[in-house]
């Protein structure tokens, strides 16, 4: 029986009591309920190169911060280039450390 309330964290697939790991996307689940119900909103990425975003959630995930990827597909785009856009959004109270995973990991963006 699958509850309304039993979400994976990181995908929002519903699953049935007791699942200890993610049926659709594998990550493992917090059977405590202490994990909160905020959603990554905080964006602490963004590029036109997709390889590069999944660098980003490689980093994220290897240090257990959860994190969103949301993609735009440019159907009508005729100049050149990519037409995809990457973001990667995390949760705000995780905002702070995912940005030193990555200042520590990949550097610093400097400001023009």
């Amino acid at each position: 029986m699958v509850r309304p309330d039993a979400r994976c964290p990181r995908c929002h697939a519903a699953y049935p009591w007791g699942t200890t790991v993610c049926p659709a996307c594998h990550v493992g689940l917090d059977l405590t309920g202490g994990e909160t119900r905020e959603r990554p909103t905080a964006l602490i990425f963004e590029t036109w190169d997709r390889s590069s975003v999944d660098v980003v959630v490689s980093l994220l995930d290897a240090y257990g911060v959860p994190c969103l990827v949301r993609g735009t597909s440019d159907t009508a785009h005729f100049g050149i280039g990519p037409a995809n856009f990457w973001r990667v959004f995390v949760r705000a109270s995780d905002e702070p450390v995912a940005q030193e995973i990555l200042d520590a990991e990949i550097g610093r963006e400097e400001a023009e």
